[in-house]
C-alpha cells in the first residue's frame, strides 16, 4: 500500500478498525453485484475514500452520492415487491460502481511496491502505530490547553512597559518633547534647599558638582541604546551593571522557561558593603556607596526609599527606572521572547529575583501618581506572569481596578474566567466586583448588571463598606453587613480604599443602588477558613497605608526586617552568604572609596596633578580625608576614636589575606 493511501485513510478519521476494512475490499473485488448491496454505509465510505487515488477533496461527496444511491435502491425494491416490476434504474447503476470501485482498486494496486501483500501488511502496522501515537500525544495538548491560554493572556507587549509611549498616545509627541525641556529646570529648583540638607543626593543621581564644561559625564551611545524595560537617560551617570547578570535555570517541555538574576564576585562585594551602611543606618553613606556604584540594585532602591520619605517622588522614581535599566541591561538574549509569549518564570524564593520583584512593584507606585494607567496595568501583567500559580505580591488584589482605569476590561474578564486563575480569583471580592464593571465597559450591560448582583450577594459587606465610604445609604437588603473574619476585612478594605473612585460616578453609582436594592437581607453565604497569608502581608506592607497595615497579624509583621526584602518566603534560596563588614573594616574601606572618587573626578581634568597635590597636602590620614571630603561636598564622616588608630595613624584592621585580595581586585 503506498503512502499516499494511508495519509488519505490518516485524513479520514471513520475508521476505527483500519486492518478490517482492508481485509474486506481484497476479498470482495469479485463478489456479485447483489452482495455488493448488503456491504454497511460506513464500509463503502471507507472503501470509496481508499479507491479514489486522484481526487482527494470528493471523498465526502462520493460517500454522500453512495448513500443517496442505496436509498434509491432500497425505494425501488419496495415498489417491485408491490408493483411486480424491475428495477430498471438499481441495476442499470450498479455496474457502473463496481466498474469505478475495480478501477480505483487497480490504480492502488499498480502504485504499491511488488512485494505485495507483505508490503501492505508493513504499511499498515505503521498506520496503526502511527494512529496510536498521534492520539497519545493529543491528549496532553488537549489538557494543557487552558495554560496555554492563560499564558497567551499574561504574554507582555514590551511597547506598553514604557509610560512616554502611553502619554505620547494620549496627548502626542509634543507633549513629551515639552517636558523634557521644561524637567531639567523645575528639578534644579525644586532641589535646591533639599541638597544642602541631603548633602549627596543630587551627586547620586550623577549631576556632580564641579563637572568641567563640555566634557560629558552621562551615559553614552552604548547606554542609551534600547532597553526593554526603561530607556536610558543621558543625564544618567556613565558605569555599568557592576557584575548582574541572568541565567537560564530550566527549560519546560511546554515551553516555560525558568529564569534567574545572578551575582559576580564583584557584585557580591558590593552587596556585603551595602549590608554594612543598612547595619549602620547611614545615608550619607548609602549615598556614598551609589555613587561609586550608580547602578547597584540593593543601592537604588534604599536611596529611592529615602527619597520617598523626603516627598521628592520624581527622584524616587528616576532612581527606580535607573535600577530597572540596570536589570534590562542584563536580561538573556531569550528573556524578551518568553515574556512576550507569557512563559517567562521568576523563582521568588532566590533573593537575586525577588529585588526585581520589589522594583517593578514600588515603580508600579510611582506610575499611579501620574495616571498612566495603561503602563502600570502592563506592568502588574508582567509581575503576575513571572510567577502565576504563587502570586507572591498578590497582584491578584490590585490589578483589577488598574484593568478597569486602563480600559483592559477584555483582559480582566478573560482572566477572571480562565480555569488555571479562576479558582482562586473566585473567592475574591475585587475580581468579582470589578468583573462586573469590566462586562457593563465592553457593552455587555445586561450580563454586567448580573454579575454585579451576584458578587453583592457573596460580599454584602464589601458593598455596604462601600455605600459608607460614597456617602450613601445602603439599601436595606445590605444594611448592617459587616465581614466575618479577618482575612473579610483585610479584602474589604483593601479594595474599597483603591476602588472608591472607580464607583463615584454617576453611572456606576445608580447601577450600584439599583442592584443592592434588589438583594435579600435574610441571603447568608457561608463563612471562609482562609486566613491572612504572607502574600498578603507582603502586598499590604508595600502599600504603605497605616490602617491597612494594622489588619496585618502581629505575626506576620514581626517577621518584617528590612524594607530592602520585605518578608521573605520561609524556604529561602541564597545563591551566596552576604557578609557584614566590622565597623573599623567599614570605615576602612569608606576612606579608600573616598581617595578613589577624587582621583577619578579629576582624572580627565586639564589640572590632572591637583588630585596628587590634594592628598599630598594633608598631614595625616584625618586631614586627608576631611580634604576629600571637602573637595567632594560631603558631610564629614565621624572620626575613628583614637583606640581604633594604631601608631602610625591608620586604622587598626585585622583582616584576612582573602579579604585585602578581594579588595585590592
Amino acid at each position: 500500500m503506498s503512502s499516499r493511501a494511508l495519509r488519505k485513510l490518516q485524513r479520514g478519521k471513520e475508521q476505527e478498525n483500519l486492518h478490517q476494512i482492508i481485509a474486506q475490499s481484497e476479498k470482495r473485488d469479485d463478489e456479485d453485484e447483489s452482495e455488493s448491496d448488503h456491504v454497511p454505509t460506513v464500509q463503502k465510505s471507507a472503501f470509496a475514500l481508499l479507491g479514489d487515488a486522484d481526487d482527494v477533496d470528493s471523498d465526502e461527496d462520493d460517500e454522500q452520492a453512495i448513500i443517496d444511491n442505496s436509498t434509491k435502491a432500497e425505494t425501488q425494491v419496495v415498489q417491485t415487491e408491490n408493483d411486480g416490476t424491475e428495477p430498471k434504474s438499481t441495476t442499470s447503476r450498479k455496474p457502473k460502481k463496481k466498474k469505478k470501485r475495480k478501477t480505483a482498486s487497480k490504480k492502488v494496486e499498480s502504485n504499491a511496491p511488488q512485494t505485495g501483500r507483505d508490503m501492505d501488511e508493513i504499511d499498515i502496522a505503521l498506520a496503526e502505530l502511527e494512529v496510536d501515537n498521534r492520539s497519545t500525544t493529543e491528549t496532553p495538548s488537549a489538557q494543557d490547553l487552558v495554560a496555554e491560554e492563560a499564558c497567551k493572556l499574561l504574554s507582555v507587549d514590551s511597547q506598553n512597559l514604557h509610560a512616554e509611549n502611553e502619554v505620547r498616545r494620549l496627548f502626542g509627541r509634543s507633549a513629551t518633547e515639552s517636558h523634557d525641556r521644561e524637567q531639567p529646570n523645575n528639578q534644579n529648583d525644586r532641589r535646591g534647599n533639599r541638597a544642602q540638607q541631603m548633602g549627596g543626593l543630587a551627586a547620586a543621581l550623577g549631576r556632580r558638582q564641579g563637572a568641567q564644561a563640555g566634557r560629558s559625564t552621562g551615559l553614552g551611545l552604548l547606554g542609551l541604546r534600547k532597553n526593554l524595560f526603561i530607556q536610558g537617560k543621558e543625564e544618567w551617570p556613565m558605569g555599568t551593571s557592576g557584575g548582574l547578570g541572568m541565567e537560564i535555570v530550566e527549560r519546560g517541555a511546554d515551553g516555560i522557561v525558568q529564569y534567574r538574576f545572578v551575582h559576580n564576585s564583584m557584585y557580591q562585594e558590593v552587596q556585603s558593603e551595602f549590608k554594612t551602611c543598612v547595619h549602620r543606618m547611614d545615608p550619607e553613606q548609602m549615598i556614598h556607596l551609589l555613587q561609586l556604584n550608580p547602578y547597584h540594585i540593593s543601592t537604588l532602591l534604599q536611596v529611592s526609599e529615602i527619597a520617598k520619605q523626603e516627598r521628592d517622588h520624581s527622584t524616587s522614581g528616576d532612581l527606580l527606572e535607573r535600577a530597572l535599566f540596570s536589570f534590562g541591561r542584563t536580561l538573556h538574549s531569550t528573556f524578551a521572547a518568553s515574556l512576550a509569549q507569557g512563559k517567562a518564570r521568576l523563582d521568588f524564593r532566590r533573593p537575586e529575583n525577588r529585588e526585581f520583584y520589589l522594583t517593578v512593584s514600588r515603580y508600579m507606585t510611582n506610575l499611579t501618581m501620574r495616571a498612566t494607567w495603561r503602563t502600570v496595568c502592563e506592568w502588574a501583567k508582567l509581575l503576575l506572569s513571572l510567577d502565576p500559580e504563587n502570586d507572591p505580591y498578590c497582584i491578584r488584589l490590585i490589578i483589577d481596578q488598574y484593568a478597569i482605569r486602563a480600559h483592559q476590561s477584555q483582559l480582566l474578564s478573560d482572566l477572571s474566567a480562565n480555569p488555571k486563575l479562576s479558582q482562586p480569583w473566585s473567592i475574591l471580592p475585587n475580581i468579582q466586583m470589578s468583573k462586573a464593571l469590566a462586562l457593563i465597559q465592553i457593552g455587555q450591560n445586561g450580563k454586567g448588571k448580573q454579575a454585579l448582583f451576584k458578587a453583592i450577594g457573596q460580599f454584602p459587606w464589601v458593598a455596604a463598606r462601600l455605600f459608607q465610604e460614597l456617602n450613601i445609604d445602603a439599601p436595606p437588603g445590605i444594611w448592617g453587613k459587616t465581614p466575618r473574619t479577618d482575612w473579610e476585612r483585610l479584602c474589604m478594605e483593601v479594595y474599597v480604599k483603591s476602588a472608591k473612585d472607580i464607583w463615584n460616578t454617576p453611572e456606576n453609582t445608580n447601577m450600584l443602588i439599583e442592584v443592592a436594592s434588589a438583594q435579600n437581607a435574610d441571603t447568608e453565604q457561608p463563612i471562609p477558613s482562609n486566613q491572612i497569608s504572607i502574600d498578603e502581608a507582603r502586598h499590604v506592607i508595600l502599600a504603605d497605608k497605616p490602617d491597612l497595615i494594622a489588619l496585618v497579624p502581629q505575626s506576620l509583621t514581626a517577621k518584617l526586617q528590612s524594607s530592602s526584602d520585605p518578608l521573605p518566603p520561609e524556604d529561602n534560596i541564597s545563591s551566596y552568604t552576604v557578609r557584614i563588614a566590622s565597623e573599623q573594616m567599614s570605615r576602612h574601606r569608606l576612606m579608600e572609596n573616598d581617595e578613589a572618587l577624587l582621583r577619578h573626578i579629576l582624572a580627565d581634568s586639564a589640572d590632572a596633578d591637583i588630585a596628587e597635590a590634594v592628598l599630598a597636602d594633608a598631614p595625616d590620614q584625618s586631614g586627608r580625608i576631611a580634604t576629600i571630603r571637602r573637595f567632594l561636598g560631603l558631610m564629614e564622616p565621624e572620626r575613628p576614636s583614637n583606640s581604633a588608630l594604631s601608631d602610625n595613624g591608620q586604622p587598626d584592621v585585622i583582616a584576612s589575606e582573602d579579604e585585602h585580595a578581594t579588595h585590592d581586585a
